[in-house]
């Protein structure tokens, strides 16, 4: 079966042909219809737990391009403060030196526009099927609510890749994102501009809080609070504060941080009572060296973790308080005594040790991925209210968070954009590795500077990007330009 590539062809994924087997393998659906596929709330439960699926799997053959995983890599390499050490392993080199999503042909830039719109072509047939399902409403709402959050999930992802920022002050934002496809389709459209993708991903999350509660079976899944911090980090993108803090405040109301001891424990199980929201990675679905923790953990036994252990950016490292417990999740100077590593690791300063799998060295992935946690919100609420100049309001989230990870903090007693600045920093170490700097950057319209610290030129190459420069925007895919002809290519 000859298949288009991406948004022309967006039905193709777990409810086609096998010819996609790989991203069918937990959903009996995989060969047969939307319509039988959506004809009970039972087998959409089946379709909707292929979604989930399709998140974590190889795309375009390659290891290193695991997903949704895979990308939490690439946005922070992206960046500078989750620092690739040396060349001894290519794994990421293109990304981090951006080169990838500035090449068409890349794996790296091909991955996130993959990955996405197979998400959001089966959310459409989710969508455009569900209301005639025989079970339950109760049911129907649930599955009709997580595939329209799968959908805005997508999309938000998307336009903050391959569009520009979202600048509140030039409304409309009338510069071009991607395609708004809404329903199932194998038409190909042309580029959406910003605000049209983001007011539809608002329209979804609007609807999908109507349909969810907070109940769900399993902490992978989407549910309510799910939902809320969505709104909360769309409305942070879109600088709408009020919302922001709000959704932020309603979405971690149930989620309490971390304790010390907790935050030691490796960044790897999803019971963890802070993750509301996280991929769990169940024994019979190892994907050995294509997983997250193949690449992001300390102590799995893989060529990429022995050679090329990550590091943070030195500068940032070298701010963290000794009294706070997240000094511990980087060693600066590792030895055998104070730092973990597989046998063979080298060991480089600034090592990472946040993220750790049971045993060492451990021959299992099996560690569980967080896709969102309750200090995030804590972080967009404590932003939003400061930039709203709600300075008491600020400095006590802030402290509800910060206290908890460093007992010797203070309250703040910073304003204005000192104290944005502050936040902004524990941001930058509370979320190391979990997928935010470079959309961060982007955002906030502040440059690239990879300056002055532990980053060698041989692997970076790339120090310094103005902000707002073209670079910022990954490029699509020339697969899918020439299987669209409604497509147009950003600038070079």
């Amino acid at each position: 079966m000859k298949l288009k590539f991406l948004t022309t062809a967006l039905v193709v994924g777990m409810l086609t042909t096998a010819c996609d087997k790989e991203y069918l393998e937990t959903a009996p659906t995989g060969s047969i219809d939307a319509g039988a596929a959506y004809a009970t709330t039972k087998n959409a439960a089946a379709a909707i737990n292929g979604i989930y699926r399709a998140m974590i799997v190889r795309y375009l053959d390659s290891q290193g391009h695991f997903g949704h995983p895979a990308m939490m890599i690439i946005v922070d390499v992206l960046g500078e403060d989750v620092v690739i050490p040396n060349t001894s392993n290519t794994w990421h080199l293109g990304e981090t030196r951006w080169q990838a999503h500035r090449s068409e042909t890349s794996v790296g830039d091909q991955l996130p526009y993959q990955l996405y719109y197979r998400l959001i072509g089966n959310a459409n047939i989710a969508i455009a099927n569900i209301d005639a399902a025989a079970g339950a409403q109760t049911e129907r709402n649930q599955i009709k609510g997580e595939a329209l959050g799968l959908r805005a999930f997508s999309y938000f992802n998307l336009v903050q890749l391959f569009g520009k920022r979202y600048n509140a002050a030039s409304k409309p934002n009338s510069q071009l994102a991607v395609p708004l496809v809404l329903t199932p389709t194998t038409e190909g459209l042309p580029r959406a501009t910003v605000e049209d993708v983001y007011a539809q991903i608002n329209k979804d999350l609007a609807e999908a809080a109507t349909l969810l509660t907070t109940t769900r079976s399993y902490k992978s899944h989407i549910n309510l609070e799910v939902i809320k911090g969505f709104q909360a980090r769309v409305a942070l993108a879109q600088q709408n504060w009020a919302d922001a803090a709000k959704y932020a405040a309603e979405a971690r109301k149930n989620y309490a941080p971390m304790t010390a001891t907790q935050y030691q424990d490796g960044f790897s199980d999803i019971s963890n009572p802070e993750w509301m929201w996280g991929f769990d990675h169940l024994e019979d679905q190892t994907e050995y060296f294509g997983a997250y923790h193949s690449y992001i953990s300390c102590n799995f036994n893989s060529t990429n973790i022995r050679v090329d252990p990550k590091v943070i950016n030195s500068k940032l490292y070298d701010q963290i308080p000794t009294t706070d417990v997240r000094s511990k999740m980087w060693v600066k100077a590792p030895t055998t005594t104070n730092s973990v590593v597989p046998t063979g690791g080298v060991r480089v300063p600034y090592m990472t040790q946040k993220f750790k799998l049971p045993g060492t060295p451990s021959t299992s992935t099996m560690g569980d991925v967080p896709y969102m946690r309750a200090a995030e919100m804590y972080l967009i609420e404590a932003e939003a209210q400061a930039r709203q100049g709600n300075t008491a309001a600020a400095a006590s989230t802030l402290f509800a968070l910060i206290s908890q990870r460093d007992p010797s903090y203070k309250l703040s007693t910073k304003t204005g954009n000192d104290l944005i600045d502050e936040i902004l920093f524990h941001r930058r170490v509370e979320l190391w590795g979990e997928g935010f700097r470079f959309t961060d950057l982007k955002r906030l319209n502040q440059p690239l500077n990879r300056n002055g610290a532990n980053l060698s030129s041989a692997v970076s190459v790339l120090f310094d990007v103005p902000a707002g420069d073209n670079q910022w925007e990954f490029l699509i895919p020339r697969r899918e330009i020439n299987s669209n002809a409604a497509i147009v290519q950003n600038p070079l």
